[in-house]
């Protein structure tokens, strides 16, 4: 660094979803600060996130908090500091934001909101850009494709192995490879449109073979918002999460419900969603007339309450409850018509 430059740092030890649906924080920084050079503390594992945005002037590694509050007390003191989905203060006690008390809360601020308001930043909401290295390739893949997304480090968020292969299946049938990505394998299949690249892999070549698919199905994970950065349709198969019924952290285009499919039930675990009803929004792709997010929300909405007036303890409720308001209303009517005047 010049000895005349002025610093702005960040530091950000999320993985990698938070890492790119923070990417409007990298722009909106250097619009504010232009004359200081942007620096970006992050893990080794997600540097490649990083290295190639033109918003950025460096990025620096750390392992773990400890080491970052360490290197920021020997920055210049006109240093600009900023932290985003940090859990320490600025002594290192942690400092986690606690659950609101009460009802569960029905929606939720993106994850771009929510760390750019905890750091001090207006609520920002746009689409995050995906900046690929200059000399990226992607081989070895056929010319159309889906990409699979099947594992998380969530158990709420997982969907059962044996309908992601029904699912598989459904593209197979229709003559279209299906390429699974992730640490951990989930379809293991062997089937000639089946092509595994799970495993460790280079972030920079996983949201390549994300941008360069046709479609993303996967659970609710960060290589959705590697699809929303990139800017390929994504089915996301959702749920439930935490006190939020109806949970939504993406960000820009996805959370204006443009090329996306989230696939969810109101106040139901991914895993217990029915595979008939991902099966419906995945048919419609195939077939090319792919549902609006709209579309898909009011279906899933629907088919959520056929299941419900189907469930025998539902329907023994209801007989209950509709004679005890035949009864009460019976009673209003007799004391209207008997009242003195």
């Amino acid at each position: 660094m010049q000895k005349d430059e002025k610093l702005l740092t960040v530091c950000e030890l999320g993985r990698i979803g938070d890492i790119v649906t923070s990417e409007p924080i990298f722009r909106y920084l250097k619009s504010q600060y232009p004359e200081r050079k942007l620096r970006w503390y992050t893990k080794p594992a997600y540097a490649e996130l990083l290295r190639y945005s033109p918003d950025i002037d460096e990025v620096v590694t750390v392992q773990n908090a400890e080491e970052y509050l360490e290197l920021k007390k020997k920055l210049p003191g006109d240093t600009i500091s900023f932290e985003l989905n940090f859990h320490f203060d600025a002594s290192g006690a942690k400092n986690r934001p606690k659950k609101a008390a009460g009802q569960p809360q029905e929606t939720v601020p993106s994850l771009l909101e929510q760390f750019a308001v905890s750091a001090g930043l207006p609520p920002l909401d746009d689409t995050p850009r995906f900046y690929f290295r200059p000399d990226m390739e992607i081989s070895g893949l056929p010319e159309r494709y889906v990409v699979f997304h099947c594992c998380s480090n969530g158990k709420n968020r997982l969907f059962p192995e044996r309908q992601w292969r029904e699912l598989a299946g459904m593209f197979f049938a229709a003559g279209i490879p299906v390429v699974e990505i992730g640490i951990h394998r989930v379809l293991n299949l062997e089937h000639p449109l089946y092509i595994d690249r799970t495993g460790a892999m280079d972030l920079q070549l996983a949201a390549g073979i994300i941008a360069s698919a046709q479609l993303l199905v996967a659970v609710d994970s960060c290589f959705g918002h590697v699809a929303n950065a990139t800017g390929t349709f994504a089915i996301i198969i959702g749920g439930k999460l935490g006190g939020c019924p109806y949970y939504d952290c993406y960000c820009g285009r996805f959370r204006r419900g443009e090329r996306v499919n989230l696939v969810r039930f109101y106040d139901v675990y991914a895993p217990e969603l029915p595979l008939d009803v991902v099966q419906a929004v995945v048919r419609r792709w195939i077939a090319g007339a792919p549902m609006s997010a709209a579309e898909c929300e009011t279906f899933c909405l629907m088919e959520q309450i056929k299941r419900l007036h189907r469930n025998p303890f539902v329907r023994a409720a209801r007989r209950v409850v509709d004679r005890i308001c035949r009864w009460r209303n019976a009673m209003l009517y007799h004391r209207l018509r008997h009242r003195k005047r």
